[in-house]
């Protein structure tokens, strides 16, 4: 797939600051696990290093936009903007998915500006630029201008939406904006024998929340992640099912972290008896025993997060905007035959709810945490080891950070 690279965005920031910050995180991830910290709270809230971050993490790294249920026919589009980049992912018929630019070639218009009413989601034929309806086909390449039928880069087709590299990988669609991350099936290899039981590209999804978070990204992938926080904000809703206290994370993978959250052992006895438990929904064909005993949640560096069951998958969209606010997307997916059960109607409303009235939770933690991290009595606090997800996360930030740090001492030498 032929792409280009975009620019490196400025960052305004003092450079003296930000490696004082990096320092300090790289000692962080340094200490054993009997010794993690929490990290400083400017990791959180420095917005430049949020802005070192877009450019140098998330712009570099592969992030999920879309699941392939969303884009079953030719035209079935899913449109967001991420990083600054309106994109719209399309089904673009036999040249397969792709992730398109919707900056007009012609004066930057967006070709489906939300503000003109144009969905998140949808089908279409083509793209036309309102502003002055320039069209280009689902491939990107222009098809027409009003009254410019003769200039040469419209007879030649020679311009195009921008398009950026993109991935199918377990069912959902990847961008690298940079154009330059290894390979998806090689950075995120070792997680395939965990989810490839699931067949996730033949789920379907059959919920979608949007929230308007006011909090930093890595503050939702760390609670995500660690399930000590069962015994506090989930008291009620996980901790007699999958008490903390049994929880486990798997060696460090470079790129990936999983988490087992097994059932408690009065659920556990049940499934080995041949009573399966928490199940709305049919399970996954194919599923092992061994499935059926605990959810598990895994991170694709660095913000790719699921969180799996043996009859459901939930899925996180993370949309970083700046230090302290993101918009993230909560979906959840499940076999198809599913939706053929006659209670299907029902049941789908009580596990929403359900959905919505724990990520509420989640929600009001993260946003609390955020406030917390603006005070100045803020120290980072010793880690309990059952938020060893949140010591292999910093682990992984500072090799972000030492890799640039060696790049950018390679380029100094030249």
């Amino acid at each position: 797939m032929a792409t280009t690279a975009l620019p490196t965005l400025a960052i305004d920031s003092s450079q003296h600051n930000l490696d004082s910050l990096h320092r300090a995180i790289c000692s962080a991830a340094q200490k054993p696990l009997a010794e993690a910290r929490a990290l400083p709270a400017a990791a959180f809230t420095d917005p430049s290093h949020f802005a070192w971050e877009r450019e140098h993490i998330l712009r570099r790294q592969w992030l999920s936009v879309a699941h392939v249920s969303q884009l079953q026919y030719t035209g079935d589009f899913v449109n967001l903007e991420l990083l600054g980049e309106r994109i719209s992912v399309v089904n673009s018929g036999d040249g397969g998915i792709k992730v398109l630019s919707r900056v007009c070639a012609h004066r930057g218009m967006d070709v489906m500006p939300p503000e003109f009413g144009h969905q998140e989601q949808g089908n279409c034929t083509q793209y036309r630029c309102p502003y002055h309806h320039w069209v280009y086909g689902l491939d990107g390449n222009v098809k027409g201008a009003p009254f410019m039928k003769e200039h040469p880069e419209i007879a030649e087709k020679s311009l195009r939406l921008h398009e950026f590299t993109s991935a199918v990988w377990q069912g959902f669609v990847l961008v690298n904006f940079s154009g330059d991350a290894a390979p998806v099936t090689t950075l995120f290899a070792g997680l395939d024998s965990y989810l490839q039981r699931w067949r996730m590209e033949e789920l379907t999804m059959v919920a979608d929340i949007g929230w308007d978070c006011p909090f930093n990204w890595k503050v939702l992938v760390e609670n995500f992640m660690e399930p000590y926080h069962h015994a506090g904000a989930h008291h009620t809703l996980f901790q007699p099912i999958m008490p903390a206290q049994g929880c486990w994370t798997d060696a460090e993978g470079e790129h990936f972290q999983v988490c087992h959250l097994p059932l408690s052992e009065a659920l556990q006895q049940k499934v080995k008896q041949g009573e399966p438990q928490l199940l709305s929904f049919l399970p996954m064909p194919g599923l092992l025993q061994s499935d059926f005993l605990e959810w598990t949640v895994y991170l694709a560096a660095p913000a790719t997060l699921l969180f799996v069951a043996a009859d459901r998958v939930y899925w996180y969209r993370l949309q970083p905007l700046a230090a302290d606010r993101m918009h993230i997307r909560t979906t959840m997916l499940v076999h198809p035959d599913s939706v053929a059960a006659d209670n299907y109607p029902q049941v789908l409303a009580e596990e929403i709810e359900l959905m919505r009235a724990f990520h509420l939770e989640d929600m009001e933690m993260c946003s609390a945490v955020q406030s917390g991290l603006t005070s100045a009595t803020y120290r980072p606090g010793p880690l309990n080891a059952l938020e060893q997800p949140l010591w292999l996360f910093q682990r992984y930030l500072a090799r972000q950070i030492e890799q640039h740090s060696l790049a950018r001492s390679e380029v100094a030498r030249e």
